[in-house]
């Protein structure tokens, strides 16, 4: 099979090439520098030059704050960009998958977020990825969505990508407190978006490791993880603090996000390993 990954720089988008690679696919990849997802015909055009089998979109502005910045880039790349490349591959007969995000919801639900649940984001990166949704599957009802939360992985700027190293050199580590949600290895994510790709479904689907968590349970448990390897770990105390009081996150997130994965397990007939495997699985991979 030949897929090609859009927004193959991107953390996700790394990993799935690995994870494509490994599955001996014909892999064609393309970082935001090397093809801009947003421009006119560009969709039409690659799919006429690379002629792929499955299109997988990683290709997004996740910043919240920038999105708040520049609203006409982030409704480009996150809303307009995949409607165009989902219809383009409906008339191709090209699959495509579209990478969604658990930022659609505002929280105030107090279980599991399941696939058919309505979106009421609080930001604009929010809006903009629930109106993409919304148009790709108009555009293209075959289109496969698969929401991530909380993704982290070798070399990601996401603070849980980060989070090892910060605990492995500072005695006191402050977090934002107040939320709780799904996370994912990365790794496991292009694990579960290949799967349900290869399935042949459609519609929307969870791509989240099972369980939920904190930041300071995420922290807690990698240093857990980290000294029962032997490794050095100067961090002494986790300290949350309100979402306001941490530089660069002034833009309203989900207090609560878990996403429900019950249908994605069943389609896969597989159970979808916790996020504390997937833990330690990120620290193995990094030498922690």
């Amino acid at each position: 099979m030949k897929v090609l990954i859009l927004g193959a720089g991107g953390l996700t988008g790394r990993y799935l090439v690995c994870e494509s690679k490994r599955r001996e696919m014909e892999v064609v990849s393309y970082t935001k520098q090397e093809l801009d997802i947003s421009k006119a015909d560009i969709a039409q055009d690659t799919l006429a030059n690379e002629k792929p089998e499955l299109v997988i979109n990683s290709a997004s502005v996740t910043s919240l704050e920038l999105c708040e910045e520049n609203p006409v880039l982030s409704r480009k790349v996150n809303c307009e960009a995949p409607e165009a490349w989902a219809k383009e591959c409906g008339r191709a007969g090209v699959r495509f998958v579209h990478l969604g995000t658990d930022y659609i919801f505002d929280g105030k639900k107090t279980s599991a977020y399941l696939p058919q649940d309505l979106p009421t984001p609080l930001s604009r990166y929010g809006k903009d990825k629930a109106e993409g949704e919304k148009r790709v599957l108009r555009a293209n009802p075959h289109a496969l969505i698969v929401r991530l939360a909380w993704v982290f992985g070798h070399g990601g700027k996401t603070f849980m990508s980060k989070l090892p190293g910060i605990l492995a050199e500072k005695r006191v580590v402050e977090l934002a407190g107040g939320r709780t949600g799904s996370c994912t290895y990365a790794g496991e994510a292009s694990r579960i978006i290949l799967d349900l790709a290869e399935k042949r479904v459609e519609g929307i689907f969870h791509g989240v490791q099972a369980g939920e968590t904190t930041w300071k349970r995420f922290a807690e448990k990698a240093i857990e993880l980290m000294k029962k390897e032997g490794r050095s770990v100067v961090c002494e105390e986790v300290r949350e603090l309100s979402q306001d009081k941490i530089p660069g996150l002034q833009v309203p997130r989900p207090a609560f996000s878990t996403l429900d994965i019950l249908e994605t397990e069943r389609v896969l007939g597989r159970k979808i390993p916790k996020w504390e495997k997937g833990l330690a699985e990120y620290l193995k991979e990094i030498g922690w």
